[in-house]
């Protein structure tokens, strides 16, 4: 809600808190159900755990697939859901 406050979601696909939710569609934001939203320099999580999988799915898009792997076996997290990207 800090980035639809500063008006950066503004018609852009994403996503935050399902209490937030129609706050966020309010305030201009295009709200996709998912955990994650990946809109190229956007991307946003529903909540604590989905902020979890925001990481691992920023560091699969960067460094790479083995990366976030060892990634999720180091906090012994897997990743759940599809990242919903809007490119």
């Amino acid at each position: 809600m800090l980035l639809s406050a500063a008006g950066l979601t503004r018609g852009r696909p994403c996503t935050t808190h399902h209490r937030a939710q129609t706050d966020l569609a309010e305030q201009g934001g295009v709200l996709k159900k998912a955990r994650v939203v990946d809109d190229g320099d956007l991307v946003t999580a529903g909540g604590i755990t989905s902020g979890l999988d925001l990481a691992l799915w920023l560091v699969r898009r960067e460094p790479g697939v083995d990366a976030a792997l060892g990634l999720e076996a180091m906090l012994e997290y897997e990743a759940r859901g599809t990242v919903r990207t809007a490119y």
